[in-house]
C-alpha cells in the first residue's frame, strides 16, 4: 500500500519526543513494506531526514515569513486552553498550503490519514477526492470540536466522508461517536517501543542512576518520583506537587523530578516554593527523547497525574504512560480518560481519582513503602506492554483496517 498521513505535530528531530507516536506508526507500516509519506508543515528546527527512518517526511510552507510558523508543533494552544490569536491568522494560509499539497499527491497515493480531527481531518476530506481516508483522533482535536459550533461543524464535515475512524482510547472513542456523525469509531491504542523503554539490569540501572544524578543534581540514594511531560495544565503536575508535599516529610530520601519544558514552569516552582519542598523538586527542562528509557527505568515510580484542565481539555492516551509500563517501573496514574484501559489498579499499577492530592501521595507512598508491591507492579506492566502494546502489534491492526477499507473502496 502507499499511504500519506497529515500530522500538524511531529518529532522535529531525534531529540524531540512530540507526537512520537505519529512516527511510531509511520516506521511500523514502512517496516511492514507499506510506502508512507508523512506531511508536516514546514517548522525551522524540522530535520526531514534522518539515519533510519524509513518513512519519507515531507514539509509544506505556509508563511514566507521564517519567524512566524505558529501552526503545529503544540504551539497552536496557550497551555493547552485556548487557541492563540495567531494560530487563527495562520490558519487560512496553513490549511490551503495543506489540503494543495494533498491534492497534488493524492494520486500517488492508495489511501491517505489524517492524524487529529481538528485541524487536519477537514483539510483531507477537501483535498482527498475519490481516495478513501482514515481518520485518527488523538485528543485536542476533539476538544475543540466539543467547545465551539465552527469546530464542531468542521469535524462533522470531515466524519461524514471518512472511510474509517480511530481513537486511542475508549473515552474518546465515546466522545467522537457523540458528534453523532461518520462511521463507529474504533479503539486503537498507541503502542510503545518494546525493546528501546525495557527494564533495565542492576548494574545498568546503577550507572543510569548516577548519570541522572549528576546531569541534574539529584540525591543518587533518594527514592525518585519521576514524572514527564510537556508543562500545560491536563497533565496535572500542579497536583502532584501538592500530592509531593503531602508525603515529603513521611518520605524524606524521596525528591520528585518532572521532566518537560512549557509554559508552566515557573508556575510549578513557585508551587514547590510555597509548599515548603522547592528543594526536593527538580524541574530539569526538557529531555532528548533517546534518554527518556534510562530515565523511566532509574526513577523508583513513575506518576501520570492526568487531569481534565481547564474548559475540560484532557490527554487521550499518555504517552509517558506506556513508555513507564514498558520499562518495568510501578506506575501511579489517574483513572482518566485512556489510561484505564491500559492500566488495572493493583495489577499492573495504582490507579487514583484525578485531582485528589491526598489519594496521590497515599498511592506514591504506599509503593515507596513496599519494594515486593513495586516489583510486581513493574513485573506485570512490562508484561502487559510486551503482550498487548509493542508497535508491531499496533501496525498490524492499523495494517488491517487499511485493507477493510480500501476493500470497501474497490466493491
Amino acid at each position: 500500500m502507499r499511504i500519506l498521513h497529515l500530522a500538524t505535530t511531529y518529532p522535529l528531530h531525534e531529540r524531540d519526543s512530540n507526537a512520537a507516536f505519529v512516527e511510531a506508526m509511520a516506521e511500523g507500516l514502512a517496516e511492514r513494506g507499506h510506502e508512507v509519506e508523512v506531511l508536516v508543515p514546514w517548522h525551522p528546527q524540522l530535520q526531514l531526514r534522518r539515519p533510519g527512518r524509513r518513512a519519507r517526511v515531507r514539509a509544506f510552507r505556509y508563511s514566507p515569513l521564517r519567524a512566524w510558523h505558529p501552526w503545529g508543533y503544540a504551539q497552536a494552544l496557550r497551555a493547552d486552553r485556548r487557541l492563540r490569536p495567531d494560530a487563527y491568522l495562520a490558519a487560512l494560509p496553513a490549511a490551503l498550503a495543506a489540503g494543495l499539497a494533498m491534492r497534488r499527491a493524492r494520486g500517488a497515493f492508495d489511501l491517505l490519514h489524517a492524524h487529529w480531527l481538528l485541524p487536519n481531518a477537514p483539510i483531507v476530506a477537501a483535498a482527498a477526492g475519490p481516495v478513501p481516508f482514515v481518520v485518527s483522533c488523538h485528543g485536542s482535536g476533539v476538544y475543540l470540536a466539543e467547545r465551539a459550533g465552527w469546530a464542531r461543524a468542521a469535524a462533522r464535515f470531515a466524519l461524514r466522508r471518512a472511510a474509517a475512524v480511530t481513537g486511542c482510547s475508549a473515552d474518546l472513542v465515546a466522545r467522537v461517536g457523540r458528534l453523532g456523525v461518520g462511521p463507529p469509531p474504533e479503539r486503537l491504542p498507541y503502542g510503545v517501543h518494546v525493546e528501546r523503554f525495557r527494564p533495565l539490569a542492576s548494574e545498568e540501572r546503577r550507572h543510569a542512576r548516577r548519570a541522572f544524578a549528576e546531569r541534574w543534581a539529584l540525591p543518587p540514594e533518594g527514592e525518585w518520583i519521576l514524572a514527564v511531560g510537556r508543562l500545560v495544565y491536563k497533565k496535572g503536575f500542579d497536583v502532584l506537587v501538592d500530592a509531593f508535599a503531602r508525603c515529603a516529610g513521611r518520605r524524606p530520601r524521596a525528591v520528585l523530578v518532572i521532566v518537560g519544558d512549557g509554559p508552566l514552569a515557573a508556575e510549578l516552582a513557585a508551587r514547590a516554593r510555597a509548599a515548603g519542598v522547592a528543594e526536593r523538586v527538580f524541574l530539569p527542562g526538557a529531555a532528548a527523547h533517546a534518554d527518556l528509557p534510562a530515565a523511566y527505568a532509574a526513577a523508583d515510580v513513575v506518576c501520570v497525574p492526568s487531569v481534565r484542565g481547564p474548559g475540560g481539555n484532557v490527554d487521550g492516551l499518555p504517552n509517558t504512560l506506556l513508555e513507564a509500563l514498558a520499562s518495568g517501573t510501578p506506575v501511579v496514574a489517574s483513572r482518566i480518560a485512556g489510561i484505564p484501559d491500559v492500566v488495572e489498579d493493583g495489577d499492573n499499577g495504582l490507579l487514583v481519582a484525578e485531582a485528589d492530592a491526598a489519594a496521590l501521595a497515599a498511592a506514591l507512598e504506599r509503593v515507596l513503602g513496599s519494594p515486593l508491591l513495586a516489583r510486581e507492579l513493574g513485573r506485570r506492566a512490562r508484561a502487559h506492554a510486551e503482550r498487548e502494546l509493542a508497535w508491531q502489534r499496533v501496525a498490524a491492526r492499523l495494517e488491517q483496517l487499511y485493507l477493510r477499507v480500501l476493500g470497501r473502496a474497490v466493491a
